[in-house]
């Protein structure tokens, strides 16, 4: 029942793209406030869906972005205005010093809203973990998520999810009904991620080193391969409850700016992501627009923008991650044909999508 409504709501949401459309002509100034905690520090997945399409809202004035502390990365949200109300807990900002804040519409990022805000309002969905698998998270993570995502729903004006099967958890676990909710997926910067020749002999993961992102499992794998083998290159932020250490054939590089992590992409032997849960998964989609070969779990919207541009299993699933692993280190044919599927697939998933739904959203919202 749930994919018929969804579809119901898609039709109306296309028999208003015409109004949509007239109203921005009409109605160019746009006040948006944005709740800037995803790009406070270095940014994970949600900050770089917040960053590419805050950067891409057309309006007038541009957006202003709000936060708790400074945004020092401002890399493609340089024309936005910022206010910093300096506190050091991030919930508390925004339960106490987000809604004193005057715009005409408020976007939600990271899924909740604060309590008082009265106003019309967007909140972004990228997953249900902190509540499906509360021990892979911190508990400062369950805590401020979970202790506000069901109001959060209720009075949003609207919800963007990231992938059908996020909305499908958003209607089946909340009751969020399917004519507020709009797919808003996040993409890729093809114009940026784009392939270069040339392979180096490492298979490459991109993440935070937490138990949801399956890293024990590529360890495991990687470790019960025949030597010799590939150096296995692990980039990202430390999480916690992960056994992750510097040895022999494995390079840890901590956190890498986004030229870094390009070059990465472009040379590694395999992209590997063997995510246990999954709302959407951006680093896979970069890999394959820089042309790497994919090895990626069937979670979240993998397998929608994946296609058969790459490979495929079970999250959790040892086994197949290790064979998978070693098929593509031996088959150069295979490597090649995935090089070659990658780009094409990510070229239809761009950011400018994304910010095109999102500034609908935002001026429906406020209507």
């Amino acid at each position: 029942m749930r994919e018929p409504q969804l579809a119901r709501a898609a039709a109306r949401a296309g028999k208003a793209a015409t109004a949509v459309a007239a109203l921005h002509n009409l109605c160019v100034h746009l006040d948006v406030l944005i709740d800037g905690r995803p790009l406070v520090g270095n940014r994970t997945g949600i900050g770089v869906h917040a960053a590419e399409i805050a950067g891409r809202l057309p309006f007038d004035p541009p957006p202003r972005i709000a936060s708790h502390a400074d945004i020092a990365n401002r890399e493609a949200i340089e024309h936005c205005r910022f206010e910093v109300r300096h506190r050091s807990l991030g919930v508390l900002w925004q339960q106490i010093d987000l809604p004193r804040i005057e715009a005409d519409v408020l976007w939600g990022p990271h899924g909740t809203l604060p309590i008082m805000w009265r106003k019309p309002s967007v909140v972004s969905l990228h997953d249900f973990t902190s509540i499906t698998s509360p021990g892979r998270h911190r508990l400062k993570t369950v805590l401020s998520f979970n202790a506000f995502i069901a109001r959060s729903l209720e009075q949003a004006t609207r919800v963007a999810c990231v992938s059908r099967a996020i909305a499908s958890e958003a209607m089946r676990g909340f009751a969020v009904p399917a004519a507020k909710i709009e797919i808003v997926p996040n993409g890729v910067d093809a114009a940026y991620f784009t392939p270069e020749g040339g392979e180096d002999d490492y298979f490459l993961f991109a993440g935070t080193f937490e138990p949801r992102k399956g890293i024990d499992d590529l360890l495991d794998a990687w470790r019960a391969l025949a030597k010799p083998r590939p150096r296995l290159v692990l980039c990202g932020d430390a999480g916690w409850r992960t056994n992750v250490r510097a040895e022999e054939g494995i390079t840890i590089t901590g956190y890498v700016t986004r030229d870094e992590l390009r070059e990465y992409y472009r040379h590694a032997l395999a992209f590997v992501y063997p995510s246990r849960e999954e709302g959407f998964g951006i680093p896979p989609l970069e890999a394959l627009a820089c042309g790497a070969p994919v090895i990626a779990t069937r979670t979240g919207a993998i397998p929608e923008f994946a296609g058969d541009a790459a490979l495929l299993i079970a999250p959790g699933d040892r086994d197949a991650l290790r064979d998978a692993l070693a098929r593509v280190a031996r088959d150069r044919a295979l490597r090649d044909d995935l090089r070659a599927r990658g780009p094409m697939r990510a070229k239809t998933f761009g950011w400018d999508r994304g910010a095109s739904l999102m500034s609908d959203l935002l001026v429906i919202a406020a209507r």
